[in-house]
């Protein structure tokens, strides 16, 4: 048999209520020989145990030996990895039938040695896996540019396309582990973009190439989730905001709208604080982006009123 050249990693912890799923898709695959690898942040539920009992000798299970927090543990699948590439995929995440088979396709196309990245499109689903409209979520990717294959982007020229806006979804991102290995892997010391900050440095480096074709891959937005958790404050948001200064990029409409969304989840939530102090990031990062969103009465009148009437605000939604 020739030998696998994809190991799927799955960095878990605590996984076990969607771990199913994942694991299922994984498992079903029909493909060329794929690894499978899952890296245990020492869960203290029965993720460990659902891996052995579904997964049986399919899997290679590595229990770290402390935690590593979530830039530790991906960056311990990509170090276990026997195969030069690595797929690392969510515990919640879900793979669709045909998934590695593209995946597998597209590194095999001519052209491929100085490629870092290899990343398709995604979907998203809730907790009881039914699809989530894009208009609530966004789901990345980039714009078809031709008929089903791939699309192939120099070193440098996909770092635009990614400074605007993290348009990949880590479980539908294969990474070269010979480009992890030469960029250092995924920093600890980002909390909320420690992918979106990989993939720019892959980006600027190495080659990227994107699969053109329908989502195989969804991405799970459910209460547990990271996404959900940001919702709590503005720290996420900051941070994306400090890592494109960091690379020169001036934050404009994309993070004046990500604002101007918490201020308005926060309001229904009844966290006015939050609220005003998001609606007031929202303007010093775009002012003009701002003021056209508030144009719509749905967003501007209740944004009108927490501005210009915070105590009448805090009345009608504070809790």
């Amino acid at each position: 048999m020739t030998a696998p050249v994809l190991t799927v990693a799955i960095p878990t912890f605590n996984g076990a209520a969607h771990l199913a799923e994942a694991l299922g898709g994984i498992l079903a695959q029909r493909a060329a020989a794929f690894d499978l690898l899952v890296c245990d942040d020492r869960s203290d539920d029965a993720t460990v145990a659902m891996v052995r009992d579904r997964a049986g000798d399919r899997a290679r299970i590595e229990v770290n030996p402390e935690r590593l927090g979530l830039a530790g543990n991906w960056n311990r699948c990509v170090a276990l990895a026997r195969t030069p590439w690595v797929a690392v995929f969510h515990q919640d995440d879900v793979m669709r039938p045909g998934d590695l088979a593209r995946r597998l396709d597209a590194l095999a196309r001519p052209g491929g040695d100085g490629l870092g990245l290899l990343a398709g499109p995604a979907d998203v689903v809730d907790g009881s896996g039914r699809v989530v409209p894009p208009t609530i979520i966004e789901y990345g990717g980039i714009a078809d540019e031709g008929p089903a294959g791939v699309v192939d982007f120099a070193p440098g020229a996909f770092s635009g396309r990614l400074a605007a806006s993290n348009v990949l979804r880590c479980s539908a991102v294969t990474t070269s582990r010979r480009a992890h290995e030469i960029l250092g892997g995924f920093d600890p010391a980002w909390r909320y973009v420690v992918d979106w900050e990989f993939w720019l440095r892959a980006a600027d480096r190495f080659g990227v190439r994107w699969i053109v074709g329908e989502p195989l891959v969804s991405v799970r937005w459910h209460a547990g989730s990271e996404t959900h958790r940001f919702k709590h404050g503005l720290d996420d948001l900051e941070e994306s905001a400090r890592l494109l200064a960091r690379r020169g990029v001036r934050p404009g409409r994309r993070l004046a709208r990500a604002y101007l969304n918490r201020a308005h989840e926060a309001l229904n939530a009844g966290r006015v604080d939050l609220a005003r102090a998001a609606l007031a990031r929202a303007w010093r990062t775009s002012p003009a982006a701002t003021a056209s969103a508030l144009a719509d009465p749905r967003l501007g009148l209740p944004m009108g009123l927490l501005a210009l009437a915070p105590r009448l605000a805090r009345r009608r939604w504070g809790r």
